[in-house]
Order: structure tokens, then sequence, then C-alpha cells
């Protein structure tokens, strides 16, 4: 994972993962016929995890809008700043158009959007939310979280984020689902009802 992090797939060589695990070529070749087939592997064990949205089920269907959006925030968060290989080796293979980069990107990100999406839906029907593009609303949620992900992993700027991750996760929330609720004006002045 730490080398396809480093340097990508197509920078990659069989060479330089046998020696990062201490064996050689040919018995890396034993438990993988290619690096292909290994780094298959490496993406379908991450397509295999439980999805961050599960973890939000119960919360949902209590109609929890803090804790639907805390969970997520949370696990996202969890899951991005605690294997930030895996997240340096998503973002090489979509730059370098792998084709796993995408299957990833639709069955993970996809299915967390589309589960937020279908939350704020319902919340708008149900009068908690003001009217607004739940596509829209789900994506700038996630766009918060990302941000502070990106920053972190990617960018490895800690001193941009000095807060806690509790700190972080709760700020956005509390952002989030201020500009929510219904009981806020639709006026493009933004005042309150």
């Amino acid at each position: 994972m730490r080398c396809f992090a480093s340097n990508g797939f197509r920078g990659t060589t069989t060479r330089e993962i046998a020696s990062a695990v201490g064996i050689t070529e040919a018995a890396l070749y034993r438990y993988f016929p290619s690096k292909q087939s290994l780094y298959d592997a490496l993406i379908d064990g991450k397509i295999a995890a439980p999805p961050v949205q599960d973890l939000a089920k119960a919360a949902a269907i209590a109609r929890d809008d803090h804790a639907v959006f805390t969970i997520v925030a949370r696990g996202l968060g969890d899951r991005g700043l605690g294997d930030p290989d895996f997240l340096r080796l998503f973002f090489f293979a979509a730059l370098e158009g792998h084709e796993l980069s995408d299957r990833f990107f639709k069955s993970r990100v996809g299915g967390l959007r589309a589960f937020l999406t279908e939350y704020i839906r319902m919340r708008i029907r149900e009068g908690a939310f003001r009217e607004r593009d739940p596509a829209l609303c789900a994506r700038a949620f996630l766009g918060m979280v990302s941000d502070y992900i990106n920053v972190r992993v990617i960018l490895a700027q800690d001193e941009s984020y000095p807060q806690p991750v509790d700190e972080v996760v709760e700020t956005f929330v509390d952002l989030f689902l201020a500009g929510m609720r219904a009981d806020r004006t639709d006026s493009n002045e933004g005042s309150l009802a």
C-alpha cells in the first residue's frame, strides 16, 4: 500500500513491493500473479469493508440529524486519517485513470452521497430542512469533511486544522445543520425567520 501510495500504480515496481515487505520478487509472485492482482486485492479489501453510511442508518431511522452527520463526518475522518496510504493510493489511481478508482468511487463515495442525498430529501419532505437541492446539500457537507481530510493527509498541513478532530466535526455539523433547518427563511438575504 505504501509503495502504491508513494509512486502510484505505474510508478511502482514489483521489485520495490517485494523489497518493502521483505521477500523476493519470486515469492511475491507466489501470492499474487501480477502487480495488477495485488492492486486489485488492496482496492477490493477496502470495498469489502462496511460503508460509513451503515454506521448512520439507525440514527437516520430515528431522524437524529445531528447524529447522522456526526457519524458520517467522524467515520470519514477516522478512515481518511487512519489510513493515509490508502487515501493517497486512491488519488493516484484516479489521476492515473485506473479503473479500480472508478469502481471504488462509485461503490463508496457514490453510495455515501446517495445516502445523504436521500436523507436530506426525506427531511425536506418532512419539513425539518429548508427547500434546497438535496444532492448539492450532500456535496456541500461532504466537501467540508473532504477538505479537512485532504488538507491533513494529502497536503500534510496539520497546522491548517490545529483543532482536535471532535471540535472540527462538531463545528462542521453545527454549521451545516444551522443552514439546513426549516426555521430559517429562504430569502436571499439569509435573515432568520
